[in-house]
């Protein structure tokens, strides 16, 4: 079965340094850092050139990896009062082809140089700073990767009076072509990273403009009565403009904080679900809620607001607090309201894992939500002037529903090339939205009672099928090897049968040890010969202490690592092999097994 363990890869990440030492596997790179300037002056920018050396014969995973399942090389630095770093500006990758992939691999060969800019605040203080930062990489040779690690480093610098003058250093590393994009990456992952990552002003006009365009969505238009009613009712009072300009300006305020927090949410989901957007069954729960609400936005069902909250929403409150919670009130009203057209926004922020800035670019879609609203409040009379609805905004709703289907295709389309049938998996999917829109979305009128039965019946059947048909697009090809896995079991266990032994270490991020098992393990000849032996898997994603132990044993150091043992128990060293071996050879290794003594 494929079977992807995210969760347990942040406790590989953990121990990767201890197992590192504690199994042999070799130097990868060493690590510099370099500053562009010779001090730190108060209110200033300056750089940071983070230097790898990587050993010959050895490459690491791009920062973005064209196979998911590899981890990237990550550049982080430990967090200083005073101090904000920003997203580290990678090298371009090279693509290579190796043994173990069909595909060719993004990789960093010799030396890379990975670029920080650094802003000091005025309130840094006046004395020595320490900078530490860390590489998080995974290392490979040709045939095999390693366990992923850490390389630490640190840079202490002088910190000067804002205005100081200061000498610019290691220029060159400043001046070296860092590349604008990865070929790896999709057009729009590429144009994602740029705004939300790198291009702060642009992402802060789309999401403003955005918020202008939830305005002329049908599912936001019922906000406009609550707007009338809250205002129009204050409008009578005869209050001065200017202080109806503020009691609107506290009402945008509160719109855009509602917004905020659902940015901060979904920031903070990200740090927690970064790993679950590796496994291809959390992409369909994601895929499965956004063609959900694309199917919203073409008619099939309406997000309306409850009515006890539009009530209540309705209520008049005076004042510029009155106004605050009024607008925090509208804002929660439209989230989730609007959430066919935002969601993927959201998911995007979630993956993303920004936090501060996930916040601060859903506060300026609420202010471009809310701009309308602070006019026609401040200019009360004009709140029975506003365009009625027509089809203009269906076919407004519509143009929303196709982007959020290419939102799907986004969160969906890379999962592709880790299934094993794709287009099974493809018709799965379909027959379970198919399933979920046939029997409960679609709410059309004329339906009767006993149909609604029975198409919630077939909705539940088609569903299920397609539940089941995707689960097997996912698995593996079945293993033609009857394998035992690694449980603790002592060696005089697995000899007792009086067969040869074959252990299996391998890794969930290891590539090699899939192509072990799409081609090599199922082999017909291989699995044939497979009966003479006791076949043992050995699961090193998050090794427990009876893992580890065997490892240290074995001296196993890097995945995927095969090992023979003679009928006796004894390893037959010129046999072991660590990466992929081809059917041909690797039944080579077998014959010799079975006639040694």
């Amino acid at each position: 079965m494929f079977r992807i363990k995210p969760l347990l890869f942040l406790l590989v990440y953990l121990l990767a340094g201890a197992g590192r030492a504690q199994f042999g596997a070799p130097e990868v790179l060493t690590v510099q850092v370099y500053p562009s300037q010779s001090h730190i002056v108060q209110a200033g920018e300056f750089a940071l050139a983070v230097v790898v050396e990587i050993e010959p014969g050895l490459h690491i995973n791009s920062d973005r990896p064209s196979q998911e399942f590899l981890i990237p090389t990550r550049v982080s630095f430990e967090p200083r009062p005073h101090l904000s770093y920003s997203a580290p500006l990678y090298p371009e990758a090279q693509l290579k082809t190796f043994p173990f992939s069909d595909e060719p691999i993004a990789v960093y060969e010799g030396r890379i140089v990975i670029t920080v800019r650094v802003l000091a605040s005025e309130r840094v203080p006046l004395e020595p700073l320490i900078l530490n930062g860390r590489v998080s990489y995974q290392g490979c040779n040709d045939n095999a990767c390693f366990a992923p690690a850490e390389e630490p480093f640190e840079l202490t610098l002088d910190v000067l009076p804002a205005g100081s003058g200061v000498e610019a250093e290691n220029s060159g590393l400043f001046t070296l072509e860092q590349g604008t994009g990865e070929p790896e990456l999709t057009a729009d992952e590429v144009r994602a990273r740029e705004i939300l990552q790198r291009g702060l002003p642009y992402a802060l006009a789309a999401f403003f403009l955005i918020g202008l365009a939830l305005n002329l969505t049908p599912c936001v238009y019922p906000v406009i009565p609550m707007t009338v009613s809250y205002f129009g009712g204050q409008s009578k009072t005869a209050l001065r403009r200017s202080t109806s300009f503020v009691n609107a300006l506290f009402y945008l305020v509160g719109i855009a904080l509602a917004f905020a927090l659902l940015g901060l949410a979904s920031g903070l989901a990200g740090k927690q679900w970064g790993f679950l957007f590796q496994s291809p069954w959390f992409i369909v729960v994601v895929t499965l809620i956004i063609l959900s609400m694309a199917a919203s936005l073409f008619g099939a069902f309406e997000i309306t607001v409850p009515l006890w909250l539009m009530n209540r929403a309705g209520r008049s409150r005076g004042g510029a607090a009155g106004a605050f919670i009024m607008g925090l009130t509208v804002g929660v009203v439209i989230a989730p309201c609007a959430a066919g057209i935002i969601i993927g926004l959201v998911g995007l922020v979630a993956k993303l894992g920004l936090v501060a800035k996930g916040a601060l670019l859903f506060f300026v879609m609420g202010l471009g939500l809310g701009l309308p609203y602070l006019i026609l409040a401040t200019f009360s009379g004009l709140l029975n002037r506003l365009p009625q609805s027509g089809m203009w905004m269906v076919w407004v709703r519509k143009l929303f529903a196709l982007l959020l289907i290419g939102v799907a295709l986004y969160f969906l389309l890379p999962q592709l090339s880790r299934i094993n049938d794709p287009l099974g998996f493809m018709l799965g999917l379909l027959a379970a939205f198919g399933g979920l829109l046939l029997g409960f979305l679609d709410h059309s009128p004329g339906y009767s009672r006993t149909f609604k039965l029975g198409r919630a019946l077939f909705g539940i059947v088609v569903l299920i099928l397609g539940i089941l048909w995707m689960d097997d697009a996912i698995k593996s090809q079945p293993s033609k090897v009857d394998w035992i896995h690694y449980r603790g079991q002592t060696l005089e266990q697995l000899v007792a049968e009086g067969k040869p032994v074959f252990f299996d270490f391998y890794a969930d991020w290891c590539a090699p040890c899939k192509q072990l098992d799409r081609l090599t393990f199922s082999d017909d000849a291989v699995a044939e010969r497979a009966a003479s032996f006791t076949m043992v898997k050995v699961d090193c994603t998050a090794p427990d202490a009876a893992t580890l132990a065997l490892m240290e044993s074995f001296r196993v150091s890097g995945m995927p690592t095969l090992i023979f043992l003679s009928k006796s128990g004894t390893e037959l060293e010129e046999l072991r092999e660590i990466g992929f071996i081809a059917a041909e050879p690797f039944l080579s290794s077998m014959d010799k097994t079975l006639s040694a003594e």
